[in-house]
C-alpha cells in the first residue's frame, strides 16, 4: 500500500521543474520580449510626440525602462540578494551613502541657476517630471544592468578575497565607463565622451562599494538616478554656463573627500561581508 501512494508522488516529482528552473525561463521570455521591443524602437523608430525634446524622452524613457526590466528579471533568476528595499541595517546603509548623496547632488549647477548663468528654456512641470522618470528609467536598468548583474557575477568566484574584490570593481566599472563610447555614435564629441567615461567609471566605482557594503541595489538606482537629473537637467531642458569658480573648488574638494571615505571604507571591509548577497549553496551544489 505504501508503495501504490509513493508512485504518484514519485511521479510528480519527475514532472516538477527543478528548482530555478522557472525563473530562468521566465528572465529568458522576458529578454526575448524586451528585445523585440528593443529592435521595434529602433527599427521603426516611432514617433511619440511632435516635440523634439519630448520626443527624445519619450523614447529613451521607454527603452531604458524595458532594459531595466529585462535586468532585474535575470537578476531575479540569479538569486543575488540585493533586492530588499530596507534591508537591514537601513539607517547605517543611509548614513554609508551620505558622501555619495552629496557628490550626486553637487553635479547639478546650483550657483549658476541662482545666479543666472544657467537657466531654463522647457521649465514647465511636464517636461521636468518625464526628464525625471527618464532618469529614473537610466538609473534601473544601468545599475540592474552594471551592478546588480555583471559586478556580482564578476565577484561571484572572487569575492573571498579583498583583491578579488578590487578587481571586481575596477573590471565592472571600466565595463561601464567603455560602454559610453556609444555616444560618439549618437554624435557626441570625442572630448565630452571621454569626460563622461571618467566620471562614469569613479560613479561605477563609488556605487560598486555602496551595494557591497549595504546590499541594497535600490540605494544605487537612487543615486545614480539623481546624479544623472542633477548633472543633464540643465544641459537638456536649460541653456547657459554650468560651472564657475566657486563650484569647480567645491566639487574638487567633495571629490577628494568621497574618494577617500569610500577607499578607506573599502579597504576596511571584510570579504565575508558580501556572503549574504549571493544565494546559498545546497550540499549537491558544495
Amino acid at each position: 500500500m505504501s508503495e501504490i501512494n509513493k508512485a504518484p508522488e514519485a511521479e510528480s516529482m519527475k514532472k516538477s521543474p527543478p528548482k530555478g528552473d522557472v525563473p530562468r525561463k521566465v528572465a529568458l521570455l522576458v529578454t526575448l520580449l524586451g528585445v523585440a521591443v528593443l529592435l521595434y524602437f529602433e527599427l521603426a523608430k516611432p514617433v511619440l510626440s511632435a516635440d523634439g525634446t519630448l520626443q527624445r524622452l519619450y523614447t529613451m524613457t521607454a527603452t531604458r525602462g524595458v532594459g531595466a526590466v529585462v535586468f532585474f528579471a535575470i537578476l531575479i533568476s540569479l538569486g543575488y540578494k540585493v533586492l530588499n528595499p530596507i534591508r537591514k541595517p537601513f539607517g547605517k546603509s543611509l548614513l554609508f551613502c551620505i558622501p555619495a548623496a552629496l557628490v550626486v547632488v553637487n553635479n547639478m549647477p546650483i550657483l549658476s541657476m541662482i545666479w543666472g548663468d544657467a537657466y531654463f528654456v522647457h521649465g514647465e512641470p511636464w517636461y521636468i517630471l518625464w526628464f525625471a522618470l527618464e532618469c529614473l528609467a537610466i538609473g534601473l536598468f544601468e545599475e540592474a544592468a552594471f551592478r546588480g548583474v555583471a559586478l556580482l557575477l564578476i565577484a561571484e568566484k572572487r569575492r573571498s578575497t579583498k583583491k578579488g574584490l578590487f578587481m571586481s570593481i575596477i573590471l565592472s566599472s571600466a565595463v561601464f565607463g567603455v560602454i559610453h563610447l556609444a555616444n560618439i555614435l549618437a554624435g557626441a564629441s570625442p572630448g565630452a565622451v571621454l569626460l563622461q567615461i571618467g566620471y562614469s567609471f569613479l560613479i561605477g566605482a563609488m556605487c560598486s562599494v555602496v551595494l557591497f557594503k549595504t546590499g541594497n541595489l535600490w540605494l544605487c538606482v537612487i543615486l545614480h538616478g539623481v546624479y544623472d537629473f542633477s548633472g543633464n537637467l540643465m544641459p537638456t531642458l536649460g541653456a547657459g554656463s554650468w560651472w564657475d569658480t566657486p563650484t569647480v573648488v567645491f566639487t574638487v574638494i567633495l571629490a577628494l573627500f568621497t574618494t577617500a571615505f569610500y577607499v578607506i571604507a573599502f579597504i576596511k571591509m571584510d570579504p565575508r561581508e558580501t556572503e549574504g548577497l549571493y544565494p546559498q549553496k545546497t550540499k549537491s551544489q558544495i
